[in-house]
């Protein structure tokens, strides 16, 4: 039988997981600064770990270039 904690365990692996993402996608941005696709995937993994802030920061870039991704990523930061 499980421990009923488990949940918690995976939830740490999986924080682990979205940190080293942001990590490489900000990796990536480096060589494709204004890539929409990568901008909208990197302020979505931002808020997954809780860093409003800096998906906000995303928006503000991703908005000049591509408005209807910087649209569902304002959506998501207002649900947050």
């Amino acid at each position: 039988m499980l421990n009923k904690n488990f949940k918690g365990m995976f939830s740490k692996m999986g924080e682990g997981l979205l940190e080293k993402y942001v990590k490489d996608l900000e990796e990536e941005l480096k060589s494709k600064p204004d890539d929409p696709e990568l901008l909208f995937k990197l302020g979505v993994a931002y808020l997954r770990i809780g860093r409003v802030t800096s998906a906000r920061e995303v928006y503000k870039k991703l908005r000049e270039l591509d408005s209807q991704r910087a649209k569902e990523l304002l959506d998501m930061i207002y649900e947050v």
